[in-house]
């Protein structure tokens, strides 16, 4: 099965939280599993940053064959039969975000007011905005409960919005790797990649898609955003002060700088700028309360959902004193939590890798309900 696209918000356009908006939203989706008679398994899956509506490929569509790395989803070794995110138990939804380039409408899509892309012209987006589009989406499906809404990253802080806007439509929600407010360490690094992508000389201020795109800010943009994924302990395991065999005083003179570039210029082929401006910016804004008067008890106490919260100890972008407080914030307001924390060389990028450690929270998170379901 490949992705799905659906046309929606074509009678009434979506009204974006900070302004404009939106009709004639397209959005890219997959599902996996098969939705059970009582409508009662269904498990929305939310991605990260620059992730897509297909977490796993099945065989037979992956061109390289069963285990060709250039063709895996990013969650691939955890979807499956009997695997952490039971295809025989659930069926899972995936959808790719508002403001995304992966076939749902962002920045890079044709304005149906123009006939152009969008570029410059492309509103402000929220978290807020994005789960409104994902439960139009699930309503066009006519599910009417989720079992469970899970997300890493970028994706668990639209698993905790869904709790807090949907409050009866969510059982569980399992968040990995995922605080209620970016830092504002997190923010900084964000400002510093947008505006490596906004100072290239070929951004036009967005409008760049006639000509050549802004490949070198992109670029320079995903090796910062990279070393916030990892660990310092990673990055010394796999590449330590080994220079190249042909180093390149100002460019790639160590292995760590050759693997940086690598990343840099593979992400071009599967990003858009803009997309990844607008993006950043949603992580940089979300705030729970947003919609309620920026008053943070009433937004998180009306979540009823169970609520799983995996920290990685060493994760640098999301830190352990952020994961915690979100932790105290929650338990405060109410919400029946269960709190998870450990080290991982991987840092931040553990969840979608480490495989033996999220198994358990992820299948104990969609196995129970909360005990009002």
């Amino acid at each position: 099965m490949t992705v799905k696209s659906i046309r929606l918000f074509t009678d009434n356009p979506l009204q974006l939280l900070l302004g404009g908006q939106l009709n004639d939203i397209e959005v890219a989706y997959r599902t996996y599993g098969r939705l059970n008679a009582e409508k009662s398994n269904a498990v929305l899956i939310c991605h990260a940053l620059t992730g897509d509506a297909e977490p796993f490929f099945e065989p037979d569509q992956q061109k390289g064959g069963e285990n060709s790395g250039e063709n895996k989803g990013w969650w691939q070794n955890f979807m499956g039969a009997g695997l952490a995110l039971d295809t025989d138990r659930y069926f899972f939804v995936c959808s790719n975000v508002l403001g995304g380039c992966k076939g749902t409408t962002g920045p890079s899509s044709i304005n149906p007011a123009t006939n152009k892309p969008y570029g410059s012209q492309f509103p402000a987006i929220t978290v807020q905005d994005i789960i409104k589009v994902e439960k139009a989406l699930l309503d066009e499906l006519q599910i009417p409960h989720l079992h469970a809404v899970i997300g890493g990253s970028f994706g668990g802080m639209q698993a905790t919005q869904w709790a807090v806007d949907y409050p009866d439509f969510v059982d569980s929600v399992i968040n990995l790797c995922s605080s209620l407010y970016f830092s504002a360490e997190a923010i900084g690094f964000n400002h510093v990649m947008r505006q490596a992508i906004i100072a290239d000389p070929n951004f036009n201020r967005g409008d760049y898609y006639d000509g050549q795109p802004p490949e070198q800010g992109l670029s320079v943009a995903r090796m910062l955003g990279m070393l916030t994924y990892r660990t310092d302990i990673q990055l010394n395991k796999a590449f330590g002060r080994v220079q190249k065999q042909v180093p390149d005083y100002f460019g790639d003179y160590f292995q760590v700088e050759s693997y940086l570039s690598y990343q840099g210029r593979k992400f071009l082929d599967r990003f858009d700028a803009n997309s990844y401006l607008h993006l950043t910016r949603a992580l940089d804004l979300y705030d729970p309360a947003m919609n309620y008067h920026n008053d943070l008890k009433q937004a998180l106490s009306r979540i009823k959902a169970r609520y799983i919260l995996v920290a990685v100890a060493n994760d640098q972008l999301f830190k352990a004193v952020d994961m915690r407080k979100s932790k105290t914030l929650l338990e405060e307001n109410g919400v029946k939590l269960e709190y998870h924390e450990f080290n991982s060389d991987f840092g931040h990028d553990a969840f979608l890798v480490e495989y033996d450690f999220f198994e358990p929270m992820i299948r104990k998170g969609l196995e129970e309900r909360r005990a009002n379901s």
